[in-house]
């Protein structure tokens, strides 16, 4: 049988049990786990339902003694000495690589235990996460381990492994190390310029970093070393050579050809032009730094800003920008978070850092500080690679000379939910010392049982949608006011507005769907859903039944749908405080926006629509 053959509900409770095997979860964790803030009244005895549907689909005909679902101590237990299991496999195999730096059937063993991170269903799920995140470590670790020693005796598998690890973890730099070293082993200089300029684009778009030292000077050499062994006399080389000399060679035109406005305009001259061509992009990175408080700074922010078409959010903008000393700006997928940090930003490069939280995965713990801090132009890369080097948070005195360098400034992190408790202690430290901190999330219900939560706000700003002062009133009626689906109709000057640029749920951004319906109902579709993960299945049926029925008083929805009223009036709460519904005279709820409307009933067959509106009409 496969996973779908099961309940929703008890895959879950089964996930939790895989991902924390081998120790007792109490009736209560499990539960918290499964349901969250949706915990239903009768959590345990649904519990107890489906864990004895997981004994007898998993392991028919086998007593519930001898289960690997084991009661104990008023819990339950995965037990791997019953049943074997993938990720307890996985985490004995990496404690023993961890011990053994050099046996490498133990990382090929990593590497086939985890043909793909485990939960995917629940990726973003509390219980999950860290598992999720734990098994992306160690399988990068493995593969790097493996591509080391391929690099120059299989440098085609190298290129493979480190082209795995760098899809998992992108700011590894060794990863692209790796590739480069196996690259120029196959003669190709293409490949050294190419996996050099993917870790450039990764660090820089994401941490606002230049790759390390090392990575560059190897970039260098290996060049140099593939240039000199083009330049030989073909006769002096043995006959394997003289064909990779000339594929080198080919590569190396190839490459110096400008590609983008970041390109220099040298023509196909060989390796030189290339190297002058990551010269200047080195360069002009550093300049930028230098001058991130100076007038080019700002003249490129005001040019990106313009560019925007942002509208709205003034006074969620000045409460950012002159109010109190902490800020939490809150709001569901597609509210406008992203952008309207982005903006702040825009508008006082010299004052504001933006970095951006490390999500469900945990990625580099100190990426936020690190892209604030270069975007100020105060980097303290020294400070914060030692940090992470020794696994420790920032020392009091160093936490001090940061803060000396960063009066008057605010250090804004985006998607801040999932930060650690060191990164909130750090942020706290920050605001003792005169630094003002904004940060964004979801709900504050996101981070009630989060490090975050320890960070006081002075100030919690929610943001609603649009409204029509901002917007022309087709847009506003098409979109609901919702930035994200602003941003997929192209309604605006520029098409990003209200801060729907960077953050449109579906991946239109600024304005990228340019009013395409079939890119904007899809952006329209994904936003309901991610609006509704974490609500009870309910909603989604009222929202079905909206959308097929048009406006419905909530007695009619718990007639049509089937649905306790009680469950009905639980469910709308949900969707109004989402900006799913709007309501309306006399109990009665709608579609907010028709976008979304159009998107759910599109999915609504034409027979299903007759039989629901047959039932209302009888009810």
């Amino acid at each position: 049988m496969t996973g779908d053959d099961l309940p929703r509900r008890a895959r879950q409770v089964l996930g939790v049990l895989a991902a924390r095997h081998d120790r007792v979860q109490s009736k209560d964790a499990l539960a918290d786990a499964v349901w969250g803030v949706d915990l239903p009244g009768n959590a345990t005895a649904a519990l107890e339902h489906y864990v004895s549907v997981l004994r007898r689909a998993l392991q028919p005909g086998v007593p519930t003694a001898r289960s690997f679902i084991v009661t104990r101590a008023g819990g339950y237990v995965f037990a791997t000495d019953r049943a074997r299991l993938d990720l307890a496999e996985l985490r004995a195999a990496a404690k023993v690589a961890e011990r053994r730096p050099g046996q490498l059937d133990v990382r090929e063993r990593i590497v086939e235990l985890a043909p793909e991170l485990p939960f995917v269903e629940d990726e973003y799920a509390d219980w999950a996460a860290p598992a999720r995140a734990e098994v992306k470590a160690v399988l990068v670790a493995a593969l790097l381990d493996l591509a080391e020693p391929a690099a120059t005796a299989d440098p085609a598998r190298a290129l493979r492994l480190a082209r795995e690890a760098t899809e998992l973890e992108p700011f590894t730099e060794r990863g692209y190390r790796l590739a480069m070293v196996a690259g120029a082993a196959l003669g190709r200089a293409d490949e050294v310029v190419r996996w050099f300029d993917l870790c450039r684009r990764a660090l820089a778009d994401d941490l606002g970093i230049a790759p390390s030292a090392d990575t560059t000077s190897l970039r260098d050499r290996l060049l140099a070393e593939l240039n000199t062994a083009a330049a030989r006399p073909v006769e002096s080389a043995p006959n394997g050579d003289r064909r990779r000399g000339g594929d080198r060679r080919k590569a190396d035109r190839r490459a110096a050809v400008p590609t983008g406005p970041a390109t220099s305009d040298a023509g196909e001259s060989g390796a030189e032009p290339v190297e002058r061509r990551l010269a200047v992009v080195r360069e002009a990175g550093r300049e930028s730094s230098r001058e991130a408080c100076g007038e080019t700074g700002r003249q490129a922010a005001r040019g990106s800003a313009d560019a925007t078409g942002f509208v709205g959010r003034r006074g969620e903008l000045a409460a950012l920008r002159d109010g109190p000393g902490v800020v939490h700006v809150v709001g569901p997928a597609g509210a406008g978070k992203s952008a309207l940090l982005g903006r702040l930003r825009d508008e006082a490069p010299e004052r504001v850092g933006l970095g951006r939280g490390p999500g469900p995965g945990g990625a580099l713990r100190l990426g936020w500080l690190r892209t604030a801090l270069h975007q100020l132009g105060r980097p303290a890369d020294r400070t914060l690679d030692a940090a992470m080097h020794e696994r420790r948070t920032l020392h009091p005195a160093e936490l001090d000379a940061i803060a000396a360098e960063l009066g008057g400034c605010v250090v804004a992190v985006d998607d801040a939910e999932h930060l650690d408790a060191d990164s909130v202690s750090e942020l706290r430290w920050l605001r003792e010392r005169g630094v003002r901190v904004v940060v964004s999330y979801r709900y504050p219900s996101a981070i009630a049982d989060r490090p975050l939560h320890a960070l006081d706000a002075d100030l919690v700003l929610r943001l609603d949608p649009l409204g029509e002062r901002d917007l022309p009133v087709e847009v506003l009626q098409a979109s609901g006011g919702i930035p994200a689906l602003v941003a997929a109709t192209g309604g605006a000057t520029g098409g990003a507005t209200g801060g729907a640029a960077g953050e449109a749920a579906g991946g239109a951004t600024g304005g990228a769907a340019g009013g395409d319906p079939a890119i904007a109902e899809a952006v329209a579709m994904h936003l309901a859903r991610q609006r509704t993960r974490w609500m009870p299945p309910a909603a989604w049926e009222i929202l079905r039944l909206t959308a097929a029925l048009g406006t419905l008083r909530v007695e009619q929805l718990a007639a049509a749908g089937g649905l306790d009223l009680d469950e009905v009036l639980a469910a709308v709460d949900r969707l109004v405080h989402a900006h799913l519904l709007v309501e309306g005279p006399g109990g009665s709820v709608r579609h907010r926006s028709d976008l979304i409307r159009s998107a759910v009933a599109a999915q609504i067959s034409a027979a299903h629509g007759h039989h629901l509106r047959d039932r209302l009409a009888t009810a």
